[in-house]
């Protein structure tokens, strides 16, 4: 052990000696590194490689190994262990970054892992990309939104660089070549200070300073702590797979960087052809071709480059050459000013290493772009070959087959070489041309051969050995006819045994697939492709959108109504689509093939099938690129021939020859969005006939994977500029099922056509947005992009879409209605995004004004809607000079323009704004900003501008800066913005954007809010009904004297606070709170009113109750009198009988016999009741009332007249017409008339009864709440109606009433007289009396008896409290329990629609419509009846339940009093204080007066305690009685009907529709806003009949509102349906939208109940009021299905 020790210390001091000394070969330094390696007991696969130095990788060993003697340990095996796991941390790096989530952890990657190097693995490690590696790196994991976005900053450790590397690469900074890390903990470059005492000594003289020139600085001096940027690059390269190599090269390709082209793999000798990364980049150049001396002729090319034909040229170096740079000739060659194409050793950033690049064939373009100052006059590429050729033989026999020239740089050594010399020779020999680049010879006489060229590059001036080599290069590629492409070359790359991408099982699957798709379509003639292949999306899809269109432009044609023409257009539409349906089914090859795959294949095979599509698709659209050019030289000519007014003759043949070649470009367009549009149509047309082919259910899943998969989806159709709701809502609802409900921020932009749209989005956002020349985007396309979950938190939402639009101002649109088109897109752009930029391209005013205006109007519509978009305006392409010195005279200028658009757009949208700032949200110093040129220099060679990228970078840190800030209300979820994008669309589709928008998310939060509100107002009701039964009791009871709201407010309090908490809960914490926000205020007072009407009517009713009481009191003290005296001369007998045995019938004879003697004694006292007048009383209350000349006459008259009967001549007053047809009075009126006066009649009956019920004595007020009646009924008459009730009415009806409540009045007073007379009074209490008497007689042994008379006390208050509180119970069980009655207003209509359309009965449907609420009533009525008399028996439950509970109380009463009573010992009145104390316990639970039982309170019981046993026994009776009667239970025991207290929870607003009288479904009274119902109808069902004829009007309200019709006002006033509102109210306080829906339900009523209509609204349905056919087609499933929807 000590001999190795020693053996190691001196191998590492002669090691440190020869690296001081630096007089050492290579050779014998690694055999001394070897030696300390072998001697340290270091296994051998952990050995340095060669070309690092030992000593550094060293420097944590020597700190703890035995080599400096600090290791005492004796295990040999325990040492090795430590020295090995020492080592392994030396060549470890970093940890991943946390950004980055691979798609499968370490432990998988091991096999792969033991392949590849130690210092790979280092690298790996150090950068986080070790569990990526090899090749597990996809764009999904990077293409995230992340805080660098937010916010700008720089790596600051080795393990971001990866991800910083590929976020500047996904903005085009071609600076990401540069990028670097050096950590504040790593040496950097400073020299470390050699702790030697020679090297401290001081050093004055100049001879010192000079002298050891020749030595190098120490190895850890000069060594980089970087990583190189090409091994960075390179590392990458490795770890990402197919598609993220794929978009590495564009991105490279993009910055006009070099790409590899042949990639040995480091961990072994396999060499890779990657051809499958270049698949995707497409170039442009022009070309030129010498014909003759001097003519040139230029040709434009456009093509994916792995596919383009031309020469290779190949650099190669044969040994070193420490002088020359072969990457910085090729730069220079590139590039005048010398963009880095190629990575060379003076980059920034470049060490002395950089091992991933040894052997990689990089690859790149020269582009001419047909000017005379060309390099070359066609394409070239051009191949660098890193490190030594002689060390690279596979790569280099490669490159010799594939290229025309080959260029080698060779030193005067090298090519002494041996193997050099061979490798030289070969180049020499062969047929390909040679060019010698001799790096140690300045000039050299020119070779014999013109073939093979010799140039000296020594010391030579750079610019003239760069155009000599130019100049030999451009002569010999032009001489050589090796043309190839780099699609040829595979054949060659795999006999060479190159490991080729797209030879992967999954690629190779998908092109096979693509290449028969595409055969398929080379079939057809390329302008008839789609008419073939894809029939569905052309003139019949254009067709079908018109129809749809012409909707909303309902107009009366001839003899048919509106409805007629709508019906018309829903049968051509439905024609239309089963059209479609045979023209794809059976599917043709292509979409049966499409959609097979799409559905069957994994992920990777379809995304390799995607791009194989688009390439081969751009391969067969080649004459597109000649059509737009001949189409543009066509419109020039229109243009210059208007501009010298040529003949009209002329221009129109032109027009039309333009429009022929537009239809023909249009028609050869053809790309991957033409088959997902296909397979979109197939899903509508499907959906639309409600077809059974079950397969149409997974049409939609296929583009939610796409997206999740990143690829863009078309939103709108390009073709036709329309929006598929079904398909995008179908779409949105599978990514709903595969993300969940995710909140999304809407990105749109919007500006003219060509001006780097999409080129923008894509740099920021790394997106798929089509930017390639000539293929403008058409329509608009959406993309998601996943923001990092860290970063949700701070931003509040998950996703951004990106809405990529078509420009505005497009040529091809030029006559095609563009201004309406554009101003159609950037109101739907603008309206679906959170944010739209707004992109201005150069300094044109023409073109500026044009999209400003555009969109300022969108702007303006946006919040005339009440959304509030922002934006912000992006100017491209401005000098950075300019954008810096003279921004703030741009800004004023832009302002002053936007002010100027604003004030234009108001007026036409007759609105009163004036400035920009009032419609949005805008800042002119903020929200501008200015982007410099894209490219640096002239394309196809000039790299993108460095300055650009910075601010693509700016931009999008400002946008999401901007959406952190964004209200929660305003960024949607996906079924919301589902949602939202329906609702502009069928907006837009009307004339009127602002009338016709309906904010569907907003509806549905109020509906929210509805049911909630239902939900509290419920609390708060029920308790104030429960509160409300124990104040009542309490009163009657005379225990309460007086009630005020402050108590009542103390009383409900505790409950009202719960239900204010639950409602700043519900304002604060749910998902839609910021929308719900806006009606806080209102609901609080709603709230706040409904608390105090109830609260007012508990008083109200307490009052009312503590009144009577107290009108009675003088009475009830006159029977008190009568009771104390009677029962004082009970007690006197029964004293004296006391004692004696006398049975029950002994004493009820010796009570008879005395009681008629004291009642006749008592009574004699009483005075006189006084006499009451009532025909008088009424004659006086009429006189006073009418003040009517005649009104004496009818009041003499009064009792002649038994019964009312409805005069219409007589009683009512019609009103002037108000629509082109007749208000004329007809059943439906007449109808309306009789339900209101028999209102007004049951009202007063029902009024009368509950006097007689509560056995009150006749009052003169009782007349003046008739009368009143009577008024409130008349003005309950609908402001709509077409008639008014007049004074006649109300003054017959007044005396019948008046006439009909005098004899019952009598009979009240009579039977009141009766039951207060005292005679009357005494023998109705004479079994009381009784009772007391002989509890009296008995003494200690009547506690049985007791018990019983205070039973037959409770017995009828027990019942009369257990029905009161079941009645309430019942309705908190509905509510809960029957889903009628458990959301809001609009629920219970819904139920109500379907119960009709169930019991498909007229009569139901008759009441209905004539008397909403009083069905609202009858249903509610019949529904809770139902729930409680079911076979179930529930009202039997509810009675039992309620009994068990009272019965508890009772108990518990009687137990509290016995216990407070038995230890009174000072009360000789125990009984008496017991009754006090159960009274008081019973007191709000029962109506149980202490005063009934003065009786029984002075008799003697002293066993107190044994009440609780007397009670029990004396209630069994009481409960078995009641329990029997619950038994039989009917629901008219109930005094106040359950059903009555859901109805006043239920009873919302009330107004009608003033066309077509359907209720507003709003639950809250007097609600704030306008009104609205889900469906309107057809307004015969108000009766409505066309003018002079008999014929019903079927018109339909809300599809009035998108017609061209007219309905009058007053005599002579029209106005519009679609200015209904102009007609003010009630008109103006509904919201009645134009409703795109089947109006399933009203036209199955019409179609089904043809004659029942006739015969009731007395009219036909002839001429305009013919019923459509399609209705008749509409089954009740229709209906019930469409009601299921809303």
């Amino acid at each position: 052990m000590k001999q190795r020790q020693e053996a190691a210390k001196s191998i590492q001091r002669e090691l440190k000696e020869m690296q001081k000394s630096r007089s050492h070969s290579k050779e014998m330094i690694r055999q001394k590194e070897e030696a300390l390696q072998q001697a340290m007991d270091i296994p051998k696969e952990y050995w340095a490689p060669p070309e690092k130095g030992l000593l550094d990788k060293l420097v944590s060993i020597r700190k703890q190994s035995f080599i400096d003697g600090q290791v005492e340990d004796t295990s040999d095996n325990l040492k090795k262990d430590n020295r090995i796991k020492v080592m392994k941390d030396a060549f470890q790096g970093m940890q991943p970054p946390s950004q980055c989530n691979p798609k499968s952890d370490s432990s998988k990657s091991k096999a792969s892992q033991a392949t590849a190097s130690p210092e790979l693995l280092n690298l790996l490690k150090r950068l986080g990309l070790e569990r990526y590696y090899p090749r597990k790196m996809g764009t999904e994991d990077f293409h995230i939104i992340h805080q660098t976005s937010v916010h700008n900053s720089q790596p600051s450790k080795d393990s971001e660089l990866p991800f910083y590397f590929l976020q500047r690469l996904l903005t085009v900074d071609y600076e990401v070549r540069y990028l670097t890390c050096k950590e504040a903990s790593k040496p950097g470059v400073v020299p470390t200070p050699n702790t030697s005492g020679e090297e401290h000594e001081p050093s004055d003289s100049f001879d010192d300073f000079l002298s050891d020139l020749d030595k190098g600085a120490p190895e850890s001096a000069s060594r980089e702590s970087h990583v190189h940027p090409m091994d960075l690059q390179m590392a990458i390269f490795h770890c990402a797979d197919d598609f993220m190599r794929q978009y590495l090269s564009s991105k490279l390709a993009f910055c006009q960087f070099a790409l590899p082209l042949l990639v040995p793999n480091p961990g072994t000798s396999q060499i890779e052809f990657p051809l499958w990364s270049l698949s995707q980049i497409k170039k442009s150049w022009t070309g030129t071709v010498k014909l003759g001396e001097q003519t040139r002729n230029s040709s434009h090319n456009n093509k994916l480059i792995y596919q383009a034909e031309m020469p290779i040229v190949s650099f190669l170096r044969i040994g070193s050459s420490p002088s020359s740079s072969k990457s910085q000739l090729l730069n220079a060659l590139l590039s005048r000013k010398k963009h880095d194409t190629f990575f060379h050793r003076h980059c920034e950033g470049s060490t002395k290493d950089c091992f991933l690049m040894k052997g990689v064939v990089e690859i790149s373009w020269y582009l001419p772009r047909g000017s005379d100052d060309d390099s070359f006059n066609g394409p070239v590429a051009f191949c660098n070959l890193h490190g030594d050729a002689r060390d690279h033989e596979p790569q280099l026999q490669f490159l010799r087959e594939i290229s025309a020239v080959n260029v080698v740089l060779v030193s005067e050594l090298d090519q002494s070489n041996e193997k050099g010399r061979k490798f030289l020779h070969d180049l020499w020999q062969s047929q390909r041309p040679l060019v010698c680049l001799f790096t140690e010879k300045e000039s050299i006489a020119a070779g014999r051969s013109s073939q093979n060229v010799r140039i000296g590059i020594k010391n030579r001036n750079e610019a003239e050995l760069v155009g000599e080599l130019k100049k030999n290069i451009r002569d010999l590629v032009e001489g050589s006819s090796t043309l190839v492409s780099l699609n040829a070359c595979l054949s060659t790359a795999r006999q060479h045994g190159f490991l080729v991408d797209e030879d992967a099982e999954a690629c190779v699957t998908a092109k096979e697939t693509a290449i028969k798709l595409v055969n398929l379509l080379k079939k057809e003639k390329l302008s008839e492709i789609k008419s073939q292949l894809l029939p569905l999306q052309g003139k019949l899809w254009y067709k079908w959108c018109e129809k749809d269109k012409e909707l909303t432009r309902l107009q009366e044609k001839g003899s048919k109504s509106i409805e007629h023409h709508r019906s018309q257009i829903e049968s051509e539409k439905s024609a239309i689509r089963q059209e479609q349906l045979s023209k794809a089914f059976p599917l043709n090859q292509l979409m049966k093939t499409v959609l097979d795959f799409l559905q069957s294949q994994p992920d990777n095979t379809k995304k390799f099938f995607l791009q194989w599509m688009k390439i081969f698709m751009d391969d067969i659209s080649d004459r597109l690129d000649e059509l737009k050019t001949e189409y543009h030289q066509l419109w020039s000519q229109i243009l210059a021939s208007k501009k010298n007014n040529e003949n009209n003759n002329l221009k129109t043949q032109l027009l039309k020859k333009l429009d022929a070649l537009s239809n023909e470009i249009n028609d050869s367009s053809i790309g991957l969005e033409h088959i997902l549009r296909e397979v979109g149509q197939i899903y509508e047309a499907l959906e639309s006939t409600n077809s059974k082919v079950k397969c149409f259910i997974k049409l939609p899943e296929i583009a939610a994977n796409l997206m999740v998969l990143g690829y863009p989806i078309e939103l709108m159709d390009g073709d036709a500029s329309y929006v598929p709701l079904q398909w995008i809502g179908a779409v949105f609802d599978r990514l709903i099922e595969k993300l969940g409900d995710k909140r999304v921020f809407v990105l749109s932009v919007l500006g003219i056509q060509s001006t780097g749209k999409s080129t923008l989005l894509n740099a920021m956002f790394g997106l798929q947005f089509n930017v390639s020349a000539g293929r403008c985007t058409r329509g608009a396309f959406m993309q998601l992009i996943k923001v990092d979950e860290k970063l949700q938190q701070d931003l509040n939402f998950d996703y951004l879409l990106v809405v990529d639009t078509e420009g505005l101002r497009a040529i091809e649109m030029a006559n095609k209605q563009s201004l309406n088109h554009d101003n159609e897109l950037a109101t739907f752009v603008i309206g679906i995004g959170n944010m739209t930029l707004i992109n201005i391209f150069g300094e044109n005013p023409s073109e500026m004004q044009d999209v400003l205006q555009i969109a300022v109007q969108a702007f303006l519509r946006m919040k005339q809607v009440n959304l509030s978009p922002g934006c912000l305006f992006v100017h491209q392409n401005v000098g950075e000079i300019t954008a810096k010195e003279q921004n703030m005279e741009g800004q004023r200028r832009l302002q002053e323009k936007l002010d100027e658009m604003t004030v234009t757009a108001a007026q036409q949208e007759f609105c009163d704004i004036t400035c920009f700032s009032d419609i949005i949200r805008f800042d002119v110093k903020t929200h501008i900003h200015y982007f410099a040129h894209l490219w640096e220099g002239n394309p196809p060679m000039a790299p993108p501008n460095p300055t650009y990228s910075q601010n693509v970078q700016e931009l999008k840190s400002k946008i999401l800066q901007a959406a952190k800030k964004e209200s929660h209300s305003s960024v949607l979820r996906l079924s919301s913005l589902k949602v939202r994008i329906s609702d502009l669309w069928n907006a837009l589709l009307n004339e009127n954007f602002v009338f016709s928008f309906k904010n569907s998310v907003e509806i549905a939060a109020y509906k929210k809010l509805e049911t909630a509100f239902s939900q509290w107002t419920w609390q708060l009701r029920s308790h104030i009904l429960d509160l409300q039964m124990k104040l009542e009791n309490k009163v009657r009871n005379g225990e309460l004297g007086k009630v005020t709201t402050e108590h009542l407010e103390k009383l409900v309090q505790e409950s009202s606070d719960a239900i204010t908490k639950n409602m700043e809960t519900f304002f604060s914490e749910d998902r839609d709170h910021e929308i719900l926000i806006q009606w806080k205020c209102s609901t609080e007072l709603k709230l706040k009113e409904l608390r105090e009407s109830l609260l007012a009517e508990t008083r109200r009713k307490c009052e009312k109750l503590i009144e009577v009481k107290k009108s009675q009191s003088k009475l009830d003290e006159r029977k008190s009198e009568y009771e104390n005296e009677l029962l004082r001369k009970s007690r006197e007998v029964a004293l004296f009988l006391k004692g004696q045995k006398l049975g029950e019938s002994e004493l009820r004879n010796r009570f008879n016999s005395i009681w008629k003697q004291w009642v006749a004694a008592v009574s004699s006292a009483a005075p006189p009741l006084e006499q009451v007048d009532i025909d008088v009383d009424i004659e006086n209350v009429l006189l006073e009332h009418f003040r009517e000349s005649n009104i004496v006459k009818q009041i003499l008259n009064l009792y002649q007249n038994n019964t009312f009967s409805l005069d219409i001549e007589k009683h009512v007053s019609k009103k002037k017409g108000f629509r082109i047809f007749s208000k004329s009075l007809d059943d439906a009126d007449e109808n309306s008339m009789q339900r209101i006066t028999d209102s007004i009649i049951m009202r007063v009956k029902a009024n009368i009864e509950k006097k007689e019920k509560d056995k009150m004595d006749y009052s003169q007020t009782f007349i003046h709440e008739l009368l009143n009646e009577v008024e409130e009924g008349m003005n309950s008459v609908p402001t709509t109606a077409n008639y008014s009730f007049n004074k006649d009415y109300r003054i017959d009806l007044s005396l019948y009433l008046c006439r009909m409540a005098a004899e019952r009045f009598k009979d009240m007073h009579a039977a009141f007289r009766k039951a207060n007379d005292p005679v009357v009074y005494l023998e109705s209490k004479r079994e009381d009396f009784f009772k007391c008497f002989q509890i009296s007689c008995q003494g200690a042994s009547c506690i049985t008896t007791f018990a019983d008379f205070l039973c037959s006390k409770i017995a009828p208050a027990l019942r009369h409290a257990i029905y009161e509180k079941t009645a309430l119970d019942i309705a908190r069980d509905v509510q809960n329990k029957l889903p009628d009655f458990r959301g809001n207003r609009s629920t219970l209509e819904y139920y109500m629609l379907k119960f009709l359309a169930e019991e498909e009965k007229f009569e139901n449907f008759k009441h209905y419509l004539n008397a909403p609420g009083d069905f609202l009533n009858n249903y509610i009525k019949t529904k809770v009846e139902t729930y409680c008399l079911d076979k179930n028996r529930r009202l039997e439950m509810f009675l039992r339940e309620c009994l068990s509970r009272y019965y508890e109380s009772i108990k518990s009463a009687v137990f509290a009093s016995t216990t407070v009573v038995k230890d009174r010992k000072d009360r000789k009145d125990k009984i008496s204080l017991w009754l006090d104390e159960f009274c008081r316990a019973l007191g709000d639970v029962l109506n149980l007066p202490r005063s009934d039982l003065k009786g029984i309170e002075h008799q003697e019981i002293t066993d107190v305690e044994f009440l609780n046993n007397a009670m029990t026994k004396a209630m069994s009776p009481v409960m078995y009685d009641l329990r029997k009667e619950f038994e039989e239970a009917c629901m008219s025991s109930f005094e106040r009907q359950p059903h009555t207290i859901v109805a006043e929870q239920f009873a919302g607003c009330q107004e009608q529709c003033p066309f077509c009288g359907a209720v507003c479904t709003n639950t809250m009274p007097n609600h704030d806003g306008d009104h609205r119902v889900v469906f309107h109808r057809p307004q015969l069902l108000r009766g409505y009949r066309w003018h002079k004829t008999e014929n019903l009007v079927i018109d339909i309200c809300s599809n009035d509102v998108s017609s061209d019709c007219l309905f009058r006002i007053r005599e002579d006033r029209w106005i519009p349906y679609k200015k209904y509102r102009d007609a003010g109210p009630p008109y103006s306080t509904w919201s009645i939208l134009p409703d795109p829906s089947m109006q399933a339900y009203w036209k199955w009523f019409v179609s089904s109940f043809r004659t029942q209509l006739e015969h009731h609204y007395n009219g036909k349905f002839h001429g305009k009021g013919e019923i459509p056919a399609s209705w008749h087609t509409v089954t009740k499933q229709n209906a019930l299905a469409e009601l299921e929807k809303c």
